[in-house]
């Protein structure tokens, strides 16, 4: 199988604005067993990285940084259907998930697979499939191809960081949010940390709620809120109980204090 390392890029969507609300996708080069699809592959990718540049949310990462990453780990032909690698790949280009794929005809009719892979874990996080017999069959489908292939790349997480926010008239909190869902609290009732009741839990979060489960020294916390970002993503709001054990709650905002 002959490997073509062609790589599309495109350009950082809504200079300003994307950066803070995107998650980064590195488009590697695609497969193909058939040696005259070389230029036409070419073609494809081009044509395809037209139609990312117009999704919303997605940043892709420039051809000459990943250029840089393929002379630097000396790709082999099978580089790009190596997981190990292709992670690694994406690490080295601070990508959150990465695209490849292949490139195959039967008769008349061309098959276009692309594969989303998260980095972080290297799974294969999605498949997008086309087929047409005419390019201009390839270029009415391409938009929604496009739309498919980052269909289901994860939403990008902004809590993770160290953040504080006091209850007002009760405790300061600061509540570090790490990767896999791990979180570490500290709560103190003048905000010295030095005194602070402490440990360890877990988050979870969707569109709407934001979960806190975590046991201190002294206290359990079990906050279950709808939030809110400011639209920096430096700050977030939610509802938390007054105090332990009471019904009553609280709007409490939170600042980002370190990445």
């Amino acid at each position: 199988m002959k490997t073509f390392k062609k790589i599309f890029v495109v350009a950082v969507l809504a200079a300003l604005l994307a950066p803070l609300c995107a998650q980064t996708v590195a488009v590697l080069g695609f497969e193909s067993d058939d040696f005259c699809l070389e230029d036409n592959t070419g073609v494809m990718s081009d044509l395809l990285s037209d139609e990312l540049v117009r999704i919303e949310g997605i940043t892709v990462v420039e051809r000459k940084r990943i250029d840089r990453v393929i002379e630097e780990m000396d790709f082999q032909m099978s580089g790009w259907t190596d997981a190990k690698t292709v992670k690694a790949a994406g690490k080295m280009v601070n990508a959150d998930c990465v695209i490849t794929g292949s490139v195959d005809t039967l008769g008349a009719t061309l098959y276009v697979t692309a594969r989303m892979i998260e980095v972080e874990s290297a799974k294969v996080l999605h498949s997008a499939k086309m087929t047409c017999v005419t390019w201009d069959e390839f270029s009415r489908k391409l938009p929604q191809f496009a739309r498919e292939c980052v269909k289901k790349m994860p939403s990008p997480n902004h809590f993770l960081g160290t953040w504080e926010g006091e209850v007002p008239g009760g405790s300061v909190y600061e509540i570090t949010f790490a990767e896999k869902g791990v979180c570490t609290v500290k709560a103190s009732a003048d905000g010295d940390f030095s005194t602070e009741a402490g440990g360890k839990g877990t988050y979870s979060y969707d569109k709407n709620f934001l979960r806190i489960n975590a046991r201190l020294s002294s206290s359990r916390i079990n906050w279950r809120s709808v939030y809110k970002f400011n639209s920096e993503f430096t700050s977030f709001n939610i509802l938390v109980p007054k105090s332990d054990g009471d019904d009553e709650t609280v709007r409490i905002s939170f600042v980002k204090t370190t990445e």
